[in-house]
């Protein structure tokens, strides 16, 4: 450990005057200069941190420890590189392309993540929010003004929230199978209703519920996400619901000895999850201008991904908002560099179902780590 401590100096004024100095490419120069940047603060916390009393020490630990630092690392790294392929990579259009990739995901791995938290999973989210979007398109071809059409639509997704809770609470099926099999009869209900055809949407003030932009800069479903985000996360870390929650998911029995209608706390979350997925479907169509059936595609499955990744386990109990919101940029960003450094879309749809296992193990590892520090105390 001593050597390395100055070793990393080294390398990183190295690394800093050679970007600086050389007559290298630009995109060779700012490399250097990012890796002596991090090799420099990396070795200057490793000198101090022996010099730091015992509490800072473990408080930095915690830190470095937390799935939410270990992800937001992982982001930065997978940003540098895809800049690093193509430097169009951090244009300012394809940022906004990646913020209106995370909205989707994000939002939905909300609504989905609440139900994991809790022990359960919905699978009709994805179509669900693909028939909110066909639900819009028609209501708003009749003239209605968007605001009520949007409320009708959210109306919609209580309802589909109200049966899913129906078959797993009252007629006792697993969630997996059950929302399964809403999600296929909605994904046969919307080829039905639409015929394959996409329903063009004419209502220009509607539009700007998907394309706004907020300081110039910042698209509008991304700044609803992050406040969903931010409301969920207070919900679950500060509220005695959100403890609920976690108690429903780490131990339904134990819940309900505590006296905890495990019955009740499941309908308003699926009843949640429904609204949210209605929402997302409903920003999209404003976004596209128009209902489809390809709308949110295995959209579902992006979300569970996200929701894993960000450290919700799949066998509930366990899962913060922050480590999701993460998560969700991660995966977007990820996408969106697979297609900026040229790869065909065969390819992308072989990383997301690389980026799902990894996350399953992610959560096998982090379920028997748990498991292993239970058995010790």
């Amino acid at each position: 450990m001593k050597i390395i401590k100055p070793v990393l100096v080294i390398l990183g004024l190295a690394g800093i005057l050679v970007g600086a100095i050389a007559n290298l490419a630009q995109r060779l120069a700012i490399s250097f200069i990012v890796f002596g940047i991090v090799a420099l603060l990396l070795g200057i916390v490793l000198f101090l941190l022996p010099k730091l009393s015992k509490e800072t020490q473990r408080r930095f630990k915690r830190v470095t420890e937390k799935k939410e630092f270990i992800l937001f690392l992982f982001l930065i790294v997978v940003f540098y590189v895809f800049w690093a392929i193509n430097p169009n990579f951090l244009s300012m259009n394809n940022i906004k392309g990646i913020m209106n990739s995370a909205f989707a995901m994000g939002l939905l791995a909300i609504g989905i993540g609440c139900l994991m938290i809790a022990g359960e999973i919905d699978l009709s989210a994805g179509n669900t929010g693909m028939i909110a979007s066909i639900l819009i398109a028609m209501i708003l071809r009749t003239g209605m003004p968007w605001v009520p059409a949007l409320l009708i639509v959210l109306i919609f997704g209580v309802v589909t929230g109200l049966i899913n809770a129906f078959l797993v609470n009252v007629m006792h099926f697993t969630s997996f199978i059950s929302t399964l099999a809403i999600s296929t009869i909605f994904g046969g209900l919307g080829l039905i209703i639409t015929q394959a055809q996409n329903i063009a949407i004419g209502n220009k003030s509607f539009f700007k519920l998907g394309s706004h932009m907020v300081f110039g800069i910042i698209p509008l479903p991304f700044l609803i996400m992050i406040v969903f985000f931010v409301i969920y996360g207070i919900i679950l870390s500060y509220t005695g619901f959100g403890r609920r929650i976690y108690m429903v998911g780490s131990n339904r029995n134990a819940a309900r000895l505590a006296g905890i209608n495990a019955k009740k706390l499941t309908t308003i979350l699926f009843i949640n999850g429904g609204i949210i997925s209605c929402l997302t479907g409903i920003v999209i169509a404003a976004r596209m201008h128009q209902g489809s059936t390809t709308t949110m595609g295995d959209a579902e499955m992006d979300a569970i991904t996200v929701a894993v990744l960000g450290g919700i386990a799949f066998t509930g109990g366990s899962g913060k908002m922050s480590g999701v919101a993460i998560a969700s940029l991660l995966i977007a960003t990820f996408q969106n560099g697979l297609v900026v450094a040229g790869l065909s879309s065969y390819y992308q749809i072989i990383s997301k179902g690389i980026l799902l296992i990894a996350a399953l193990l992610l959560d096998y590892s982090r379920e028997r780590s748990r498991q292993k520090s239970l058995k010790l105390h």
